[in-house]
């Protein structure tokens, strides 16, 4: 079946949107803030004089849930941190309600991962926390509603090159909500949840998060040397880990990173590798119709999503038009690919499952929706449905 024919057998509608606010340049962007500022007086938009300026297009390049799915957090090309608190009359027509952001935060350097807390709850600003990842800058925790200020950093967490003394960014952050240190007074507001991993150049590493301006607690290499893949019996990988995944029904970590290999990693984490698989071994499969499907092309891991039961892995590669299943815990082999994506390009186009169905957006503005169950499923898979969301390219996608 054509994925460019897939029938729609539901009917979405758009309920809410920030409409072509944002579709205009970095400059245009900052100048409408600071008149919606004026207008409604809410004195949490804030807007960095540095983008006045700035006539390079404008468009949100990471967009996530909150855990109590009341708020959208987004990042952006002008390097702004934005938080839209979803009205309660979102599902009452007329529709789309106008979404404008409750706060905004000039970045001072671009950002490479963000992350919601698992306990945030709007009602409870002390569990509004956010971690951040910024190019050449400790990691981050902040609060987008705290005061008096919003902006204000409640706690930073240094990755430091032990050769060159620089910081380093990691390219993806976890909180660890398998594990929990003692009690301490700074985390009684983290509902259990104390320490977070972070993933960078052939390294996984743990923080605790009351230890404020202090490195990890733990670094875990993901080769046994960066010199020779060959050092350790050629176990583990190279590469920045640009995804985490926590398998909270087994404890197991996995590790993605941009070189296409996956490892993971048993005891929350913390424990010895269970297994590493390159995601992007390509090889082609010929279809029902005499075409020919080119299954584990990509170009970096940029997400990895267990399945509840902890069996499978659904494995997200950048510039790919797939997605790989993974039987983890049985034949340790690809199970499925889920075709007809959309996504070859090297912006990371996340996806996002709901139940035991994969919802992914593609650079066509359509969203594709592959049903029959995440494991129970073999060979190369069409969408099952889909439907136009918007003529523009996705960034990124997230259900609630």
């Amino acid at each position: 079946m054509d994925s460019e024919n897939v029938s729609i057998r539901r009917d979405p509608y758009l309920v809410g949107s920030t409409g072509t606010f944002y579709n205009t340049t970095i400059a245009t962007t900052a100048h409408r803030e600071i008149e919606t500022r004026s207008t409604t007086g809410n004195p949490h938009l804030s807007t960095s004089n540095n983008v006045l300026a700035d006539e390079e297009s404008n468009y949100f390049k990471n967009t996530q849930w909150s855990p109590d799915g009341t708020t959208l957090l987004t990042t952006s090309a002008d390097n702004t941190l934005r938080t839209f608190v979803l009205p309660p009359t979102l599902l009452s027509p007329p529709h789309p309600v106008p979404l404008t952001p409750y706060t905004t935060h000039p970045l001072p350097s671009p950002p490479y991962a963000l992350t919601t807390h698992p306990a945030y709850t709007l009602s409870s600003p002390p569990t509004t926390l956010i971690l951040l990842s910024l190019s050449s800058l400790p990691v981050r925790l902040l609060s987008p509603f705290s005061s008096p200020s919003p902006s204000k950093i409640l706690a930073s967490y240094p990755l430091v090159s032990p050769t060159t003394e620089a910081f380093i960014a990691p390219h993806s952050l976890l909180f660890d909500e398998t594990y929990s240190s003692s009690p301490r007074p700074s985390s009684s507001s983290s509902g259990g949840c104390t320490n977070f991993f972070a993933g960078a150049d052939s390294e996984v590493c743990v923080f605790d998060m009351s230890r404020d301006g202090e490195g990890p607690v733990a670094r875990m290499p993901t080769i046994p040397s960066r010199r020779k893949k060959i050092v350790g019996g050629g176990v583990g990988f190279k590469g920045i880990v640009g995804a985490l995944g926590m398998a909270h029904s087994t404890g197991v970590l996995a590790a993605g990173c941009l070189g296409g290999w996956v490892g993971m990693y048993d005891s929350g984490g913390r424990g010895g590798v269970v297994g590493v698989f390159e995601n992007s071994k390509t090889e082609e499969v010929g279809m029902d119709d005499g075409s020919v499907v080119v299954v584990g092309e990509g170009c970096g891991v940029t997400q990895v999503v267990w399945s509840a039961c902890g069996r499978y892995l659904v494995v997200v590669e950048r510039g790919s038009d797939g997605v790989g299943v993974w039987d983890i815990r049985g034949t340790g082999k690809r199970l499925a690919w889920l075709t007809g994506r959309r996504a070859r390009t090297m912006q990371r186009l996340r996806v996002d499952m709901w139940g035991e169905e994969v919802w992914a957006g593609g650079t066509d503005g359509r969203v594709r929706v592959w049903e029959g169950g995440v494991g129970r499923r073999e060979g190369v898979v069409e969408p099952s449905w889909g439907f136009e969301a918007h003529g523009g390219e996705f960034r990124s996608e997230c259900l609630s």
